[in-house]
């Protein structure tokens, strides 16, 4: 069994349930629950939710708060961020807790260790990246069809709202920093799956490394300088669309794929160690 063969039998484990469709539901859940408008005058936050059921999403047009290029930008961040790391990897924990022994042994050995590490590390990555996309795509479809584009509210204003892009970049940089968000927040779980089949702890440690690392990089970003705060920044999550947007897209792929191949060593490395199939 090849490297080919032995993918395709992961991602078959992790996609064909229903598992991915509930958590990218989810994704969709929590974009719609995070606030993306603040009312000026009073100060009270608006998730999409609320403004859809409490007020009318035209009354704030006029100030380009309530376009769909601010929501979308604003619904990734707050609630979305701190548990994407774990409703995107729940498809792969799903997989990996679930799985046979025996069938395991016999894939490692038909396959390799090697083989066998990289398929699972490709597979989980490559599933938490569709799950984000997913979701998250379905709330931008759902975003274009509820609310207006600044292109058609106040055109003068679409260079800042767009960070100077145009509307296909916009949509194109969206998804590419969900898709490397969601690939990124797999690693934890697959070095974690590399010790423990322990459902709790691939979900559980990957969530708190990601919310002490996120704080800690906004913490950070505070105690500098404003221009060194603003790089440092970058390295957080929501950090990722802003690079994406300010032409640092090659900068951010080297990143996740130097993250990918450290994941893939430790996980190759500790397999190759043992014989009992990490059981």
């Amino acid at each position: 069994m090849n490297f080919n063969k032995c993918l395709k039998t992961q991602l078959c484990k992790m996609l064909i349930s229903p598992v991915p469709v509930i958590c990218a539901i989810m994704i969709f859940g929590l974009c719609c629950i995070t606030n993306v408008y603040t009312d000026a005058d009073g100060g009270k936050g608006y998730s999409v939710l609320t403004i859809l059921l409490l007020r009318d999403p035209t009354e704030a047009v006029e100030g380009n708060s309530v376009v769909r290029e601010n929501i979308i930008r604003a619904a990734m961040s707050s609630w979305l961020i701190m548990f994407s790391p774990v409703v995107c990897v729940l498809p792969f924990v799903k997989s990996v807790s679930a799985e046979n022994i025996s069938l395991k042994r016999f894939e490692m050995q038909r396959s390799g260790k090697i083989a066998f590490a990289a398929s699972r590390l490709v597979s989980a990555v490559l599933t938490s990246a569709a799950v984000l996309c997913l979701g998250y795509g379905l709330f931008v479809i759902f975003t274009v069809i509820m609310f207006p584009s600044v292109m058609d509210t106040n055109s003068h204003s679409a260079a800042a709202v767009l960070h100077s892009m145009n509307i296909g970049c916009f949509y194109l940089s969206r998804m590419a920093g969900a898709f490397i968000i969601g690939a990124l927040s797999a690693l934890p779980a697959y070095i974690i799956s590399v010790f423990s089949r322990n459902k709790y702890m691939m979900t559980c440690i990957p969530f708190m490394f990601f919310y002490f690392y996120n704080t800690l990089i906004n913490r950070l970003s505070k105690g500098f300088s404003a221009n060194v705060g603003k790089i440092v920044s970058l390295f957080s999550f929501n950090g990722i669309f802003r690079a994406i947007e300010n032409g640092m897209t090659v900068y951010v792929i080297l990143a996740a794929a130097v993250l990918m191949i450290l994941a893939a060593i430790i996980g190759v490395s500790f397999l190759q160690r043992r014989y009992d199939c990490c059981e």
